[in-house]
């Protein structure tokens, strides 16, 4: 059963956010670099939910306006945090706890607002508070009476999980404990019985002669006083209190908490925290009395389809329930026995701290698996990579505060989302994380383009641009993506120049493309040549309905008109296109030839056959070199070898201007 969640968030006027209106889902990963408002966009929702929150935290003061304002509170601006909830249907608490804040019925929806504004006084001063209603009527406050029903909880980034594992009152534990109805009599019984065990040591002999010395230098100093004898007690077991006593131990040696290590503690945290926000409307386990309270009623068959009895009497809920049974049980313990808990959203900032790269993964798919509602913020990758791709919500800072687009409704196909989720999962999530992307086709480029843009004084790294190889020429899902989050990108793609020429298996004069050919001058006529490329790109952009049909200029100038919507089309392939651009320089091709003679495991001759093939412009007989298996080089390990020592007229000129134009759009967003 899909539990409440927050379905739509709006934000004027608070900290980073200017004004963003962005629609959710059942559970999101908020994703942004550091100081861009991942935490503020949760304190947004905790000025409305947060029970914890006194009236004065909710109280706001200048430096909580936008920064790009001037004097907000000198000038009357306001601040407004808006938030509407779906998922509620099957939540009775929440449906008569909340009907007034019902502002729309398909589907059902409730509206929450938190408004901070100024109140004029009778000298003529503006004097600001805060009203948090329901709905769209200001007059119907949300409360600490509704919040006891509908609510937050936040796991901060800086959470002391140790102190809270022991701290009695704010332990997750006890927290779980107070979902079982207890026996009272059976407490009371239980403590009788530990505090006559207890007593027993004071019966020791060590114990007594403790007791006697102490009496003896106490009154050493106090002289004779009526009514000071010193006596030793053991502990009170307070039936009431008693189960607040009990602690988790961990392992066969049965350690305490305190003893694991940061990382397992924190998983065990948060395990504990989702557990117990778990809906309670079917209870895992049944008093006898509760049970046959129960059975009494219509429709109660199906408890002993689905509870067993215990060896003290009671009823817990079998392991292995089918979808139907839990349906039907869900149904009626709804009806005949329903949860007036109301409900928690939880908010889990960074959950990857003091976690292997593993056990980030596997706590974030506990996470997402569960029924609670999730906000969770991240830096991590390994999260990000499994993340489903709806769930992603980006933030990005601009000149007009940071803007957040979220990735529901991507319009990706069953195919394209299956081949990006997969992506993603592999590159460990890499997209999310730049300011910037440039999606390349193969590891040459991962590996060559990095080092181009540090010979051209443009480092990547420092402007925050990925640079991600899809292994492929399909950018369709990347760019749709990419362009739903709002993330600047460019792509550069081989452009595979080929040539028409006469079919040799037939006579009858029809023409075949031929590929891994030289361009030369009696090429020029565009009705016998093409780039292969340039139509994959063009097919790309009209089906993205970026260009239409008729706007396919001819064949010169498709690289400017492709090259206005980021993608960038070489000539041949990338290595070919690098070895051209060098032709005239004796220097830049010493350093390619000189990167074949270290790699390769050919002779003498197979060097020479390649150097003289490089300086004679054959350059797919160098490529094939290079890409045979029993030389034991390839593309890649090619690639990886000449960036480390390639020169700048090593460039070619789309690759030059491909890294200016995203590095142009990082800089006009920032």
């Amino acid at each position: 059963m899909k539990s409440p969640f927050i379905s739509r968030i709006k934000i004027k006027n608070f900290r980073n956010f200017k004004d963003i209106d962005i629609l959710l889902s059942h559970k999101q990963i908020v994703i942004g670099e550091n100081n861009i408002g991942k935490t503020n966009l949760i304190r947004a929702l905790q000025l409305i939910l947060d029970p914890r929150l006194s009236d004065d935290d909710r109280q706001l003061g200048e430096s909580d306006f936008f920064n790009g304002l001037e004097n907000p509170m000198e000038n009357g601006e306001e601040i407004e945090i808006l938030i509407e909830v779906q998922g509620f249907e099957t939540n009775k608490t929440l449906l008569a706890v909340l009907s007034d804040a019902t502002v729309s019925k398909a589907p059902p929806t409730f509206r929450l607002t938190y408004r901070y504004y100024p109140v004029e006084r009778e000298d003529g001063t503006k004097q600001y508070t805060y009203n948090i209603y329901q709905g769209d009527d200001e007059a119907i406050p949300f409360s600490y009476r509704q919040r006891k029903y509908f609510n937050i909880r936040v796991i901060n980034a800086l959470r002391d999980v140790e102190s809270e594992m022991r701290n009695s009152k704010k332990s997750p534990i006890t927290q779980l404990l107070k979902d079982y109805d207890f026996d009272k009599n059976e407490l009371e019984s239980i403590a009788q019985n530990l505090k006559s065990q207890s007593n027993e040591l004071l019966t020791m002999d060590e114990i007594k002669d403790l007791v006697s010395n102490i009496n003896s230098r106490f009154n050493k100093v106090i002289g004779f006083q009526p009514d000071t004898d010193l006596h030793l007690e053991t502990m009170d077991f307070d039936p009431n209190r008693i189960l607040t006593s009990l602690k988790l131990m961990v392992g066969q040696n049965k350690r305490p908490t305190s003893e694991t290590s940061m990382g397992l503690t924190n998983i065990l945290y948060i395990s504990l925290v989702l557990l117990s926000l778990e809906d309670r409307t079917v209870p895992s386990y049944l008093r006898f009395n509760q049970y046959f309270d129960l059975i009494n009623l219509d429709n109660s068959d199906i408890l002993g389809d689905c509870y067993e009895i215990t060896e003290k009497g009671g009823f817990k809920l079998r392991n292995e329930l089918t979808e139907e049974n839990l349906r039907l049980l869900y149904i009626f313990m709804d009806e005949s026995n329903p949860n007036q808990k109301g409900f928690t959203l939880l908010a889990l900032e960074e959950p990857e701290a003091h976690l292997h790269p593993a056990l980030q993964r596997i706590i974030y798919k506990d996470v997402m698996h569960g029924n609670a509602s999730i906000l969770m913020t991240t830096h991590s990758p390994h999260i990000s990579s499994v993340a489903p791709l709806e769930s992603i919500v980006h933030l990005r800072w601009t000149t007009d505060g940071t803007q957040v687009k979220t990735a529901s409704n991507t319009g990706l196909l069953p195919n394209e989302k299956q081949d990006l989720e997969r992506y993603l999962d592999v590159k460990r999530g890499e997209l999310f994380f730049g300011k910037g992307v440039i999606l390349v086709e193969g590891i040459a480029e991962e590996y060559l383009i990095p080092k181009f843009a540090d010979l051209l004084n443009k480092p990547l790294d420092q402007k925050g641009i990925m640079v991600c190889n899809i292994n492929s020429t399909n950018f369709t899902p990347y760019i749709k993506y990419l362009d739903k989050l709002g993330i600047p990108y460019v792509c550069i793609t081989d452009g595979d120049y080929y040539a028409y020429i006469l079919d040799p298996k037939k006579n009858d004069g029809s023409m075949i493309k031929k590929f891994h050919i030289m361009s030369s001058e009696h090429d020029n006529n565009f009705d016998l040549c093409g780039f292969l490329g340039n139509e994959n790109v063009l097919g790309i952009l009209t089906s993205l309905q970026k260009i239409k049909p008729e706007e396919l200029f001819d064949l010169e100038d498709q690289d400017l008109l492709v090259s206005e919507y980021g993608f960038f089309v070489g000539m041949y392939t990338f290595e070919i296109d690098i070895m051209r651009k060098c032709m005239s320089n004796p220097i830049a091709l010493e350093v390619i030839y000189s990167t074949f003679n270290e790699l390769t495991s050919g002779g003498e001759q197979q060097q020479a056959n390649f150097k003289s093939e490089l300086e004679n412009g054959n350059y797919y007989a160098c490529l094939r070199k290079i890409e045979n298996s029993d030389n034991g080089i390839g593309k890649g390990r090619f690639a990886q070898r000449l960036s480390t020592k390639c020169l700048k007229v090593h460039i070619p000129d789309y690759i030059e201007a491909a890294i200016n134009q995203i590095i142009e759009k990082v800089d006009a967003s920032s």
